[in-house]
């Protein structure tokens, strides 16, 4: 039988060019950078979706012991081509990882892909030891994103549905982007990246955008404390660094409550 392939097997959020790899650190944000350079040299960090390694490769830079983890076989696949780093294919509800078992969890723009996010979030608490910390990066509900991916990204999921005005999309849509960005970056941006980026942006087939009080709301209930927040503004993504204080605040486990109030998740006012 055929192994299924997932959308970001399809698609892996390859934007990076290879030969680009040495200056990964320029792909990786600002809050996420400041983290990494302050950890001890011995901790072991676990990349949680990681794709196909742009965080990791900028890890391996820093000579920090790292593995990454993926639902995407390809994007597995890819880390191991390029950086020397551990990657195995896994699932961000069910982390093959003991409670505590890592001093960092990296969790860059993922969970808000996963089919349960607050779940996904309090498994990745669960693998973080006490005293360790949590880079944390989800969709904003405000802003342009939300409207672009709701409207026209609807417009655009249709289209690529059906083969007759898939070529529509193309020139209409995807074209567009693509020079938008090539323009942005001076000419380093590439069809190939261009065209991943609008389908992880427009086409993936789950988005959540999850509230800052709502993030707050899971750290009390996991025992963690936000450390620093970055808002982004005139960006899509805002950015948490967490630390893991204690046992959770409430007689239920993590998992549980998440999954009890992963319905209600979206609905909670933004700050």
């Amino acid at each position: 039988m055929a192994e299924r392939l997932t959308f970001y097997d399809q698609h892996p959020f390859d934007w990076v060019a290879v030969d680009k790899a040495p200056h990964t650190g320029q792909f990786v944000s600002r809050p996420l950078i400041e983290m990494i350079e302050s950890l001890d040299p011995n901790a072991f960090v676990l990349d949680v979706g990681c794709g196909p390694g742009r965080v990791l490769g900028f890890l391996a830079q820093r000579r920090i012991r790292a593995v990454g983890v993926d639902r995407s076989n390809v994007s597995v696949n890819m880390v191991r081509e390029r950086y020397d780093v551990p990657c195995a294919v896994g699932d961000n509800l069910n982390l093959p990882f003991a409670d505590g078992a890592v001093d960092v969890v990296i969790s860059d723009g993922v969970i808000h892909h996963t089919d349960d996010p607050a779940a996904a979030f309090a498994e990745n608490s669960r693998v973080l030891k006490t005293g360790g910390q949590m880079y944390l990066a989800v969709y904003k509900p405000y802003g342009r994103y939300p409207w672009l991916y709701k409207y026209p990204g609807a417009v655009i999921r249709e289209g690529l549905l059906h083969s007759w005005s898939k070529p529509l999309v193309t020139v209409f849509a995807m074209l567009p982007y693509y020079l938008v960005h090539f323009a942005r970056s001076k000419g380093r941006r590439t069809w190939v990246g261009a065209r991943n980026l609008f389908y992880d942006y427009f086409v993936t087939p789950k988005v959540d955008f999850l509230a800052r009080s709502v993030i707050e709301d899971w750290c009390s209930r996991a025992g963690l404390r936000v450390e620093s927040y970055d808002e982004n503004r005139g960006g899509n993504v805002h950015s948490f660094r967490l630390f893991k204080v204690g046992k959770p605040s409430t007689s239920r486990t993590p998992v549980a409550v998440a999954r009890a109030d992963s319905a209600s998740m979206g609905s909670a006012p933004a700050r």
